[in-house]
């Protein structure tokens, strides 16, 4: 939409505001408004309004950036070569009888002791924010006989196979012959970077972090496996923060990433062997931080009136060292920030179409 209406020359603005309401009939409902404006484009002095706060801008574009009037499109692979792919977790289709909750593995262990290579830790945004323990059974074809020799696992798989059988999905249906697979599979047994696939806005930061290789990310969350830890240095900075709030989409008022939307197009510099290490230390005293604070949920530390000081700092000074890759004098505002990574897009997708 956005395209069209610059190409007939006309202006866009828009004001967006949520509130929440209560009432006897229904408890803290939430309402979202966006006014839109549309107007013949000219020229002239143009604002940008933050907090009461009012900037002078040279352009405007759709994401209210002062910045050039460029848009961003969803794609398959990074425009910063030099990023890991970043994949959707893995997708059961299973009708929640390949998940299982505490007691749920309890039982099954109980029943089975040997049964324990056949599960392992199943985490989403939701999981992995608030810290809630799910499991999910990992049964490869070569030891599906073994597998259903457990008798709780043979009625779930029996379960699974009904399921994906009285499916209108074809696709769906097909897979009932394949009971003991995710119709999805993105896993990977490796350590691997996790990020909520919705977030609070509420939050300074986007909560993301390192999962183990006995971890199965669900489709809830997005996942780059065989990551680095200089890439978590990347994603949990502000920089990234500023360009998520800007391209993602929305759920309610909540942050809703995205891989082909945000992560595929966040324009990154080359990045030297130096630069590496440096936000290769800088992510793992964050990591070793937070497990000082292992009592706490991400949800508790990233609470934005609850945030440990020392944690904000270990923040600050990853938004430092990021920020010094792409200028040498800091920024004043994230709006600065965002103008630069809007130019450092335009002319990343101006570079790739040249080749």
């Amino acid at each position: 939409m956005f395209p069209m209406l610059f190409d007939m020359g006309l202006e866009i603005g828009y004001a967006y505001t949520s509130f929440r309401w209560e009432n006897n009939a229904r408890r803290n409902a939430g309402v979202t408004v966006v006014v839109i404006n549309l107007r013949t484009a000219r020229r002239g002095p143009k604002f940008l309004y933050t907090d009461g706060l009012q900037s002078v801008a040279s352009n405007i574009n759709g994401y209210l950036a002062d910045a050039p009037s460029v848009f961003v499109y969803r794609r398959t692979r990074p425009l910063s070569g030099h990023l890991p792919r970043m994949v959707l977790g893995s997708m059961p289709k299973d009708g929640g009888n390949l998940v299982l909750n505490v007691k749920e593995r309890q039982g099954l262990l109980a029943e089975a002791p040997d049964a324990a290579r056949f599960v392992k830790r199943y985490m989403g945004s939701a999981e992995f924010i608030n810290d809630i323990e799910r499991y999910c059974l990992w049964i490869k074809d070569g030891e599906l006989g073994e597998a259903r020799a457990v008798p709780t696992i043979a009625r779930r798989l029996e379960a699974v196979r009904e399921w994906r059988s009285d499916s209108i999905a074809a696709t769906t249906a097909e897979y009932a012959a394949f009971p003991n697979r995710f119709k999805q599979v993105a896993y990977k047994p490796t350590e691997s970077i996790i990020v909520p696939a919705v977030s609070s806005e509420r939050r300074e930061y986007i909560p993301i972090g390192y999962v183990g290789a006995g971890t199965v990310v669900s489709n809830l969350a997005f996942v780059v496996y065989d990551a680095e830890p200089w890439l978590f240095s990347l994603l949990t900075s502000r920089l990234h923060n500023v360009w998520v709030r800007a391209v993602a989409g929305q759920l309610e008022t909540r942050i809703r990433y995205g891989a082909y939307i945000v992560y595929n197009n966040f324009p990154v510099p080359p990045l030297t062997t130096a630069s590496k290490q440096e936000l290769t230390e800088a992510a793992l005293r964050l990591l070793d931080l937070r497990e000082y604070h292992s009592e706490k949920t991400l949800a508790e530390l990233y609470d934005p009136e609850l945030m440990p000081h020392e944690l904000r700092r270990c923040h600050q000074e990853i938004d430092d060292l990021v920020e010094s890759l792409y200028r040498t004098r800091p920024f004043e505002t994230d709006e600065d920030r965002l103008s630069l990574l809007f130019g450092l897009y335009e002319r990343m997708l101006a570079e790739e179409e040249s080749r």
